[in-house]
């Protein structure tokens, strides 16, 4: 599909319901919002003309502007050098003068050209920026999307793949230590299998002086991939496996193995160079330098100023056991089973900065479900009323598994927020990965309709209970949302709906062999030929395979089931769904989270594109608080980060806590913090989201103490 670049720009125009301006980017469906003294005047500018890039550009006339909520922000001069900086309730006030002011937004990136004077008054739930000695703000927005620039072809020969993937890092903006910020680190390009190589003359590999060998085989190419592109490394033939630069090399046979060693040098690297970039362009209080700092004896002024290959090479004189406990959450670990249908997924990964894995041994069926089976008796036996009423209604499916159902296994387990798998069968415990979901994020269709459609669908009268979500969805600020309710459709009335543009459909009811049921009879998604509904929650037994169905027929990715669940149990799963994919996290962190909650947790999965998420979270991070009382009256909050596609690994985040002015990376336990009961609430109440309280998921809103 041939997207018009016109319509993937953001476009800056009128608030459509109050005095201010939003900003949309219509590849990511996300939007931010500028509130305006008075209905303003808006006006094209060149976007060539901001101190960064920047994709579209607008002239305001205004005397102010506001935002929906605390959002940092850097003043420059025209320099590049920073005058002031907003990171907690605060106000300054600048001088006349030419200024950028860049906003820590990550919807859009956002930035402000001003010729004039400032003054920014800090509010517990907004930032306002006055203008002085001037009635116009130039607004620059640059789309967070980014889209790979080309395809590369190869063949299936190790050699040729090796080529083919040394061109991942032509997608890296820089090679300094800053390509650790999502921003600086584009879309590596295509791969996809072909009759002969094809490097187009537009994909120019980065020179960083590093190589990586490893033996031409795939189980040792795979797994390097991420690595290679996040390092700009040449991927080379070598009797084992190795970075080689011009007078250093590093093995990467270490005593747990090569693909043990390959996780640790990529989370090494990642970390040290988070670190080392504080002292470039953004000169901000990171929590993780402070850490390192007490760790190695390192000048970071002095690495910032080394090559990437020599900056490699001090990082890795730094035993990795010392900064271990310092390495963010892993987002993601992928298994992929080293086939050459697979290799195009590598892109994708890449992108994610993702731990690759080659698979090679699998549980049975029987071993795979056995602990499913134990959490559907263990829910009955803590749960004797739904024991009782399932002599009426014993599951969401009257009927058993499928017998054609694909292979079920169990792959190892990852130390990672995500886990997923790409290649044949169905993994219980990893989201379901396919290549098609991939690409069709890249090659849905625009829209500049901010408002994003959500349909609730109950086909059982027994589950209207579960029908509260449709009451869920659509309950921030800020966001506009189309909230449809559907009960009892037909199979014809089902299909024309999963025709239609909706974001995301919830699905409430029962799936059989024969597909899902309706009043009339049965929709078997895997004989439909077009899907419009970009996400979705089957949340009904073994779904699995009319979950494939959908995202095989259109859709990005859904949460479905691997084998029976019981009606109250997921009923409560689906509440909790419906909660979290409005608060922005993924799906495949959804369904984490499920996991450690919900009692049947494990029999959800993700198929399709499992980064895929709904909405954008308002504070940047999706993010969960636990809170636990460790004397009377004092509480120890901590802050866990979900990064997204728009919130990758790198991302800063600072929680909006009174005395916290230190930035953190946004994944895993990103910060704990000592309060009182009203600092804590306080802080709860900014913004909806889970938080755990005595082992059990609560919602911030809900707290009222503690």
């Amino acid at each position: 599909m041939n997207v018009d670049s016109d319509a993937t720009r953001p476009q800056i125009r009128p608030h459509p319901s109050r005095d201010g301006i939003q900003v949309v980017d219509p590849i990511q469906e996300t939007q931010f919002s500028l509130l305006t003294p008075d209905e303003p005047d808006i006006d094209d500018c060149d976007p060539d003309s901001f101190y960064f890039p920047a994709d579209a550009g607008a002239t305001v006339r205004t005397t102010a502007v506001e935002t929906p909520y605390f959002v940092s922000l850097w003043i420059r001069d025209e320099t590049g050098s920073t005058v002031a900086e907003v990171s907690d309730r605060e106000s300054v006030s600048v001088p006349p003068g030419r200024y950028n002011v860049e906003l820590a937004t990550t919807q859009v990136k956002l930035q402000f050209a001003i010729d004039g004077g400032i003054e920014v008054t800090s509010m517990e739930d907004a930032v306002r920026v006055a203008l002085t000695e001037t009635d116009r703000i130039h607004v620059g927005a640059r789309s967070v999307h980014e889209r790979p620039a080309a395809t590369v072809t190869t063949t299936e020969q190790p050699e040729d793949l090796m080529q083919a993937l040394s061109t991942l890092g032509s997608a890296l903006k820089t090679a300094s230590c800053e390509r650790s910020f999502p921003s600086l680190r584009g879309h590596p390009p295509l791969v996809e299998i072909g009759d002969r190589l094809d490097i187009p003359n537009s994909i120019t590999a980065p020179e960083t002086g590093v190589g990586i060998e490893v033996p031409p085989i795939e189980e040792y190419i795979y797994p390097i991939v991420p690595l290679a592109y996040y390092t700009g490394a040449r991927i080379e033939s070598g009797p084992s496996p190795r970075i080689a630069a011009e007078d250093w090399s590093y093995p990467l046979d270490g005593d747990d193995g090569f693909e043990a060693e390959v996780e640790r040098v990529l989370k090494h690297v990642f970390l040290m160079d988070c670190v080392t970039r504080t002292e470039g362009y953004y000169q901000v209080d990171l929590h993780e330098r402070s850490t390192v700092e007490s760790l190695v004896d390192l000048n970071f002024a002095d690495v910032y100023e080394l090559p990437l290959s020599e900056q490699l090479r001090t990082y890795l004189d730094v035993p990795f056991d010392t900064v271990a406990d310092v390495v963010p959450k892993w987002k993601l670990t992928a298994d992929v089973r080293p086939d050459a249908t697979n290799v195009s997924a590598l892109p994708f990964l890449a992108n994610e900065l993702a731990v690759v894995r080659c698979p090679h041994s699998r549980e049975t069926r029987d071993e795979a479900l056995e602990d499913l089976t134990d959490q559907v008796e263990s829910f009955f036996r803590n749960n004797p009323d739904a024991l009782r009423r399932s002599t009426r209604t014993q599951t969401r499916s009257e009927s058993s598994p499928s017998t054609a159902s694909p292979e079920i296994f169990r792959p190892d387990p990852a130390d990672s927020i995500e886990q997923a798998y790409v290649g044949e069968g169905l993994p219980v415990g990893a989201s379901k990965m396919t290549l098609d979901a991939y690409y069709r994020r890249l090659d849905f269709e625009p829209t500049t309709d901010p408002q994003i459609q959500v349909a609730v669908v109950c086909n059982d009268q027994e589950m209207t209970d579960e029908n509260v979500v449709s009451d869920i969805y659509g309950t921030r600020d800020w966001i506009e949302f189309g909230i449809e309710a559907h009960e009892q459709l037909t199979a014809m009335e089902m299909r024309e709906l999963l025709r239609s543009d909706i974001d995301f459909l919830h699905y409430i009811g029962h799936v059989d062999d024969e597909g899902i049921r309706c009043t009339d009879g049965y929709l078997d998604t895997r004989h439909l030929s077009e899907v419009n509904v970009s996400a979705f929650l089957l949340n009904a037994c073994d779904s699995y395979e009319q979950g494939r169905g959908l995202v095989d027929s259109g859709a990005m990715a859904g949460i479905a089931t691997v084998t029976d669940i019981v009606n109250e149990a997921a009923t409560s799963v689906g509440r909790t769904a419906a909660k979290l994919l409005n608060q922005g996290f993924s799906l495949a962190a959804t369904v984490s989270i499920i996991k450690e909650y919900e009692q049947i947790g494990h029999h959800y999965l993700v198929v399709g594109d499992a980064s895929a998420s709904i909405v954008e979270n308002r504070s940047g991070t999706p993010n969960k608080a636990v809170v636990e009382e460790t004397e009377p009256g004092t509480y120890e909050l901590d802050l866990y980060g979900y990064p997204t596609l728009s919130t990758p690994m790198g991302t800063m985040f600072i929680p909006q806590i009174d005395g916290i002015q230190s930035f953190c990376l946004n994944s895993g336990l990103m910060g704990t913090y000592t309060l009182d009961q009203p600092a804590a609430i306080e802080f709860l109440h900014k913004q909806d989201t889970p938080v755990e309280i005595g082992g059990s998921l609560r919602w911030s809103m809900d707290v009222t103490e503690l």
